[in-house]
């Protein structure tokens, strides 16, 4: 099982594998991962809950399986292969969602989220309980009882992930899933306190974004059982300078930019209030909060051209934007061909592949792994972009596994157990299950959650459509890394691994043309930021496994 479990979750377990066998995983509800072995047949079951919030992997050969929670627990043992799948490095660097069961080792899997994996006489056989298929239709008569069900779900979503023994904190920012998290934790607390922690910025930047500060203080005043802090400190930790300091602990890149220095502090902050349980709401955007997608390539499918202009004119009524935005950031994308789109992307990108727009992979490596034919078989040929079947779509995030894998690796350093309502399955199946238009009603994104939280959530919260921005002071951090990058880069130019995968002339270029000031930066923030760092992470994580040390 998971750390942190009770004693009462050993017996529901042990008594569900009693009952059910391979098949208890379909049954339970959680956060878990656990193995069963049946000495009498030498049958071994491994299994994950069906959001995959628990890592598991596993590797096998003629003599032996291993199995663990953890990826350097794993390579902690010599006869476990330590060679690298550079398929699953294309994925990891170019954040194509889906393939589950690969990790960025050739030879360790992980057991698939919501999936078992049996052993028995060598023969490996994975099998998939939760997918976009297992999910049934929610369907009501009325829009209020949606609301009625969708709360009582959310009630019982973070009920069961309150510990019984005090000691909970959780992430409050201002958005829609954290203050839903602990607005519904203090009501159920009672007279039970919670601490809740708000991350601001620590630093002066020019982004005139939302001010989610405010919001969280509104949340936090309207409950006397709230303890709130925030948190401002501007850290420079050991990882920033030297990337590869994480490699042996993580045995990865970190998926994150900046956030995770970032968000040290408020962690720290957690660990030294004595949580026991630190609540977040990270998976709610796909979820309870999901925005839904505006009807346009229905309507224009079956010929409601009129039916869809109104979605234009209800869209830009109910968000305040304009036509143009509307036509090109909504309508565009999803009436225009796949095939069109990668046409324009590859003209106005010099014949490249999408992908590379976004991060900092040599092409040449890319080509070498056939890698759109891969993208491709995973609907994910158009980074970030929304395709295909939603549900399949909403699900690949709800299942993203490398986030997790970091998670799996920092678990150990904390005595916290972190976890997120926002995952539970009963919420999850829900949500993905009821029909867009509860979601997007004339023009208005995540009408659901509007209705939901409105006895929890301040109003102004609820009717906010500007969203806050996670390290708006990037630029500060950076620049303050700016030598470090360099040096960093130097050494992975004279790594052979790295060098092949990564587009050193690119990196360099980046790191070249830095801005000098917060203002300018704003305008090339994903290059200079998220693509320079992931890249530096990625090259460097490769520079370690080959062994580089000048």
């Amino acid at each position: 099982m998971a750390p942190a479990c009770r004693p009462d979750d050993l017996a529901i377990l042990a008594a569900a594998c009693e009952r059910w066998g391979d098949n208890a995983a379909a049954r339970l509800f959680g956060d878990f991962a656990f193995a069963l072995w049946d000495e009498r047949s030498g049958r071994l079951t491994l299994a994950r809950d069906a959001i995959g919030m628990r890592m598991l992997y596993y590797f096998v050969d003629r003599d032996m399986v291993v199995f663990a929670t953890t990826l350097r627990k794993m390579l902690a043992l010599p006869q476990v292969p330590r060679d690298l799948d550079e398929l699953a490095i294309g994925n990891f660097i170019t954040q194509t969602q889906g393939d589950v069961e690969r990790t960025l080792y050739r030879q360790i899997h992980r057991v698939p989220p919501g999936g078992t994996v049996v052993i028995e006489r060598g023969v490996v056989q994975v099998d998939r309980y939760w997918t976009p298929r297992s999910i049934a239709p929610v369907r009501y008569t009325h829009d209020e009882d949606y609301v009625d069900a969708a709360r009582e779900l959310l009630d019982r979503a973070v009920a069961s992930r309150l510990p019984s023994d005090g000691g909970v904190a959780a992430m409050l920012s201002g958005g829609f899933d954290s203050t839903a998290v602990v607005g519904t934790a203090a009501r159920l607390l009672g007279d039970r306190r919670i601490s809740a922690f708000t991350r601001i910025p620590g630093a002066a930047h020019p982004y005139d974004a939302l001010d989610e500060a405010g919001l969280a203080r509104q949340l936090a005043g309207g409950h006397a059982n709230i303890d709130w802090m925030t948190i401002d400190d501007d850290i420079q930790l050991p990882r920033d300078r030297e990337p590869e300091l994480e490699s042996p602990i993580l045995c990865m890149p970190r998926t994150g930019a900046f956030n995770p220095t970032w968000f040290r502090p408020l962690l720290d902050a957690v660990e030294q209030a004595g949580a026991r349980v630190l609540l977040d709401g990270g998976m709610g955007n796909m979820t309870l909060s999901w925005t839904g997608r505006p009807p346009y390539a229905d309507h224009v499918r079956h010929g409601r051209l009129i039916a869809a202009a109104r979605v234009v004119m209800d869209t830009r009524r109910a968000q305040r934007r304009s036509f143009s935005e509307i036509l090109r950031k909504d309508v565009i994308p999803v009436l225009e061909p796949r095939s069109l789109r990668l046409w324009r992307w590859r003209l106005h990108d010099g014949g490249e592949a999408a992908m590379l727009r976004h991060c900092a992979v040599a092409a040449d490596f890319l080509e070498s792994l056939d890698f759109e034919r891969h993208a491709r078989a995973l609907d994910q040929e158009l980074p970030f972009e929304l395709t295909g079947d939603i549900r399949a779509w909403r699900m690949k995030f709800i299942q993203a596994q490398y986030p997790r894998d970091v998670m799996a690796g920092n678990r150990h350093s904390f005595s916290f157990d972190q976890r997120d309502p926002m995952s539970d399955r009963r919420l999850a199946e829900f949500s993905l299950g009821v029909p867009n238009a509860q979601f997007f009603h004339k023009g208005e994104t995540r009408w659901l959650a509007r209705r939901v939280l409105a006895d929890r959530v301040p109003r102004d919260v609820l009717i906010e459509h500007r969203q806050g921005r996670q390290c708006p002071e990037w630029h500060h951090i950076a620049k303050r890394r700016r030598d470090a990058m360099a040096v960093s880069i130097e050494r992975i130019e004279r790594s052979p691994l790295a060098s092949r995968v990564i587009d050193v002339p690119r990196l360099k270029s980046l790191l070249d043309t830095f801005p000098e000031d917060a203002a300018t930066a704003m305008k090339s923030s994903v290059e200079h930021g998220p693509m320079l760092l992931r890249g530096i992470q990625m090259g460097s994580f490769l520079r370690w496994h080959e062994g580089g040390n000048d």
